[in-house]
């Protein structure tokens, strides 16, 4: 009977150790450390075979119960570690999202699913060419993980994906404004001296706009001429990042003291004088950017074609053909045509009597025609020879009442005044920003502000 049990036994411990044979042959070979326990239960018959069955039962114990090293999952429940990269790429002139992002290996889904989160803002399909996208994906199995939009240094657009969706998120920075005095002296130039003193080239063409319906920065300037800025610096993180507004500035030409100051109204932020009057004009002094005054005003010309004194009622602008040639003013084109000896001709009507001509054009924009409004700065036309004509050049006049007047020498009138509940609050305010800027004067300003009031 022992025996027969003892048979029994060693049957089942072949077959046991059979079937671990065939797990360790079939299962793959590069996993973490296991441990596996198999229990067999065995009912041994306490008889003279005791012994034997005991030794039977440790054996095969130690064959079960060992540690399998080197046995891995099967491929496909294998888990990689998290490993994420993240890539740039700068935007260039006809790239797009799908184009930059396809070229990194990411997908035509991710891509879909990400600009689907950014139809309201559209900020992805108005990238600009200087722009950064940063973007993190699974180095594994290139999905993306989160994109950014770095528009400048203060603000990024933040795409992120969750649950398989991306969610936008607009961060923006505040940098710290710093103000900043700087003033200069003209003994070369504007921009020569400006840049001289440390005033950046476009802190420089910003005060010429303001001061530019006072003073023609091409014919006005003089050598002693000096000028004096209040503006804003911007800081990031201990580093500059650029300038912000112009608070105040002083411009002594010629021996006129001209005064701007910033101040937000109901209408926007603009500049006014001291008093609260528009630095703004309803007219610009040139209407064209010019190389030289080639003909003056003067009603006792003596024409260089005919010979003849005939009056010369506007200004002649020498410019390089195709300049642009800008309305003066808001106004209305009552003419756009061919008129004899000025050629090509646009007149603008601004109304209160105001009229203004621009002749010898090469060509018109294709913005304006016959009835319609324009607005000051606009571009109408370009420089051209047409017409008795020498060479390319603008002819401008302006009429008030249908009388010629100086273009150069006119008095222009201010923009809107500003309204008197606006006027209440700013003058106490520009006195304030007058003060300051008076308090960073040289002793050398100074004392040229003194002379001139003497």
């Amino acid at each position: 009977m022992a025996k027969t049990n003892l048979t029994k036994h060693l049957l089942l411990l072949a077959a046991t150790t059979s079937i671990v044979a065939l797990l360790v042959g079939f299962t793959p070979s590069d996993v973490e450390e296991t441990t596996i326990n198999i229990e067999v239960p065995l009912q041994l018959i306490a008889t003279d075979g005791e012994v034997a069955n005991q030794t039977i039962q440790n054996n095969l114990s130690n064959s079960i119960q060992s540690t399998t090293t080197g046995i891995p999952t099967p491929a496909g429940l294998v888990k990689h570690a998290p490993a994420f990269t993240t890539q740039q790429a700068t935007v260039k002139t006809g790239d797009s999202l799908s184009k930059i992002l396809s070229l990194h290996g990411i997908s035509n889904q991710d891509i879909y699913r990400v600009s689907s989160s950014d139809k309201k803002s559209k900020e992805l399909t108005r990238m600009r060419p200087g722009q950064t996208l940063e973007f993190v994906k699974d180095k594994n199995t290139d999905e993306l993980i989160s994109l950014k939009l770095i528009k400048s240094q203060l603000e990024t657009i933040v795409y992120e994906k969750s649950d398989g969706k991306f969610t936008s998120n607009k961060v923006v920075r505040e940098p710290e404004i710093v103000k900043v005095y700087k003033e200069a002296t003209i003994s070369n130039s504007l921009f020569l001296d400006g840049l001289k003193a440390g005033i950046s080239q476009s802190m420089l063409i910003e005060m010429a706009n303001i001061f530019g319906w006072d003073i023609d920065f091409a014919l006005d300037l003089r050598t002693g001429d000096t000028f004096s800025l209040l503006f804003e610096e911007k800081y990031l993180d201990g580093q500059s990042i650029g300038f912000g507004n112009i608070l105040a500035a002083q411009f002594v030409n010629n021996g006129r003291v001209y005064q701007a100051i910033r101040y937000k109204t109901s209408k926007g932020s603009h500049y006014y004088t001291p008093d609260g009057l528009s630095m703004r004009k309803t007219f610009l002094r040139t209407p064209v950017d010019f190389t030289r005054i080639s003909s003056k005003f003067n009603p006792n010309r003596l024409h260089p074609i005919f010979k003849t004194t005939r009056p010369h009622r506007g200004v002649d602008y020498a410019a390089s053909k195709g300049t642009p040639v800008k309305a003066s003013g808001d106004g209305k084109v009552i003419f756009k045509g061919r008129q004899n000896g000025y050629g090509n001709v646009v007149i603008l009507d601004h109304g209160r009597g105001y009229t203004t001509l621009y002749a010898h054009l090469n060509g018109f924009s294709r913005k304006i025609k016959r009835g319609g409004r324009v607005k000051q700065g606009q571009t109408i036309a370009f420089v051209g020879q047409t017409g008795y004509a020498t060479g390319p050049h603008l002819h401008y006049e302006f009429r008030i009442n249908g009388t010629h007047k100086n273009p150069v020498t006119v008095k222009l009138p201010n923009d809107e005044p500003m309204a008197k509940k606006d006027l209440k609050k700013y003058l106490p305010y520009a006195q304030t920003m007058a003060s300051a800027l008076e308090s960073y004067h040289s002793p050398n300003y100074m004392q040229k502000l003194a002379s001139l009031k003497k």
